[in-house]
């Protein structure tokens, strides 16, 4: 891949300044091949260029008035997976629980941005501003917009019908958020694309929704509408020279090689302790061993949820959904992290929990729109030293935010709820995807090592996600495509 010619590889990226010539665009309005409440499969036109502005328009409404998309998750919650396959049966990439992935790089998704498109275009609700709170001590704490009313603005709830229904838009870089850094040359492979979508639990016992009255009880069904349910695939032409010479270099001996990434999801389940008593706290200690040997890892986002009796909703759960990953209540040095690579330790010692928000930042190259509070517990948490009096552990009347209630449950148990840890193997000069600026793993698996202090009320199972980032190679020849790990 290295001897193919930088030129084809910039042909490939949509925006490059290699493209000056005359650029078309075709644009399908494809309906599901097939469809239920549970899955669907749209067949994707072989025809020019495949743009990651593709997307998918998603038509949804609940059963009752109570009942809303999560602040977290939003319509992202109702994909639990997305696969992109070719007619012939090789798997090109597939994204495993991509409603957790697309929720936690909302986070990386400004304010304002969220505000002004991405309540409309997918649904969440996670912006934040300065409240003038009136059920706490102080004011000027963070809450959630439209802390007034308690609820979402009636413009952005959901519909009770079909005819009612609420149509928000997932792109392809939502789904498959690494696959693009080129784009796919689908006039030059044999067959079609299929895009198959598995979508989530649904119910109060679902990953869907939340009510707005914070009860299970009142959690209705979030119904797509699967007669307005399409996808529309935008289609790239460049001029003739340029589209023969990708097909030349197709025919070549090695054909296209094309660099990529697609995270692998590895979940598991941490078993809590017993409950400490008052002003004490239970550090546990856990190791994981993942399989990823031979590939090549470019960084890793670890989500934390905790998991309530019965599986009911954590605090914090009847706002954000099962998307809200929560800090140690136990503050500094709440939670560690290590990750061994090929029988060394990545970190010369162990990352801690006031460490972990820059190390998120080094994710992408920059930092995350995550408040301070919802990101951490430190300086929420009592610790003796600021006039608490001798409780540890405890929230105290310094958290920054607001005690006022959203969906009749107060905004404060959203402490900590985006606590999402990042661990990043790139070279940072070269944070673009060129296929080679990973960590190689060798035969031996990845040891992740996990430590969390468990304090009074939070001894709760814990249930991780670890979405690693792993780098891949697509290869189209003679109109065959293969994929490494595929």
């Amino acid at each position: 891949m290295m001897e193919q010619a930088d030129e084809i590889k910039q042909l490939l990226k949509l925006n490059s300044k290699s493209n000056t010539g005359r650029v078309r665009i075709y644009s399908d309005v494809l309906e599901p091949q097939q469809s239920s409440q549970n899955y669907a499969t749209f067949n994707i036109r072989r025809e020019g260029i495949l743009s990651n502005d593709s997307r998918l328009v998603l038509p949804i409404f609940a059963s009752n008035d109570t009942t809303r998309l999560t602040a977290y998750g939003g319509a992202y919650a109702v994909i639990r997976s997305a696969t992109l396959r070719t007619s012939t049966g090789v798997t090109v990439a597939q994204t495993e629980d991509c409603h957790y992935l697309a929720s936690i790089r909302n986070h990386y998704v400004s304010q304002e941005t969220r505000d002004k498109v991405g309540r409309y275009k997918n649904g969440t609700y996670n912006v934040w501003e300065y409240t003038d709170e009136t059920t706490g001590t102080f004011t000027g704490k963070y809450g959630l917009e439209n802390n007034g009313a308690g609820d979402q603005h009636a413009r952005h709830r959901l519909g009770e019908t079909a005819g009612n229904r609420v149509e928000y838009v997932i792109s392809m870089g939502d789904l498959f958020p690494e696959l693009f850094p080129y784009s796919i040359p689908l006039f030059a492979i044999e067959g079609n694309l299929q895009l198959f979508l598995e979508f989530s639990d649904n119910g109060s016992t679902g990953e869907r929704a939340v009510s707005n009255d914070g009860t299970a009880g009142a959690i209705g069904d979030v119904t797509i509408d699967l007669q307005n349910l399409k996808f529309i695939s935008d289609h790239i032409h460049f001029d003739a020279g340029v589209m023969d010479k990708l097909m030349a270099v197709t025919r070549t001996q090695q054909g296209m090689l094309v660099p990529f990434a697609n995270y692998n999801m590895v979940k598991f389940i941490r078993t809590a302790p017993a409950n400490p008593a008052a002003d004490n706290k239970t550090d546990v200690r856990y190791q994981t061993n993942m399989a990823l040997s031979g590939v090549r890892l470019k960084h890793m986002l670890i989500h934390n949820r905790l998991i309530g009796a019965n599986d009911e909703p954590a605090k914090g759960e009847r706002i954000g959904g099962k998307f809200c990953s929560f800090d140690s209540h136990a503050g500094v040095g709440g939670q560690r992290v290590q990750v061994q690579i090929n029988n060394q330790n990545y970190y010369t010692q162990d990352l801690e929990t006031q460490e972990m928000f820059r190390e998120l930042e080094d994710v992408y190259g920059y930092a995350p729109s995550i408040p301070y509070p919802v990101y951490t517990l430190i300086g929420s948490v009592t610790d003796g030293s600021k006039g608490d009096g001798t409780s540890f552990y405890s929230e105290s009347n310094r958290r920054l935010i607001t005690d006022d209630d959203f969906y009749q449950v107060p905004q404060s148990e959203l402490l900590g709820s985006a606590n999402i840890i990042g661990v990043n193997f790139c070279n940072p000069l070269k944070r673009e995807n060129t296929g080679f600026n990973g960590v190689e793993v060798g035969s031996s698996p990845v040891l992740l090592t996990y430590e969390r202090a468990f304090t009074d009320g939070y001894a709760q199972n814990v249930e991780t996600r670890v979405f690693a980032c792993c780098e891949r190679i697509m290869a189209i020849k003679d109109g065959k495509i293969a994929v490494n790990f595929s």
